[in-house]
């Protein structure tokens, strides 16, 4: 997440729309560690 900020962040994206962003980003990988998409990798 933090290699993603810097990217964001150099992107001139605002704090806000960063955290936006971010929140996103870790939902969607929280949906795939939880099998949301079809894996199982969390128990």
């Amino acid at each position: 997440m933090e290699n993603i900020n810097a990217v964001l962040i150099n992107d001139g994206m605002s704090q806000g729309e960063r955290l936006v962003k971010l929140n996103q980003i870790a939902i969607q990988q929280m949906q795939v560690l939880e099998g949301k998409s079809g894996r199982k990798l969390l128990k």
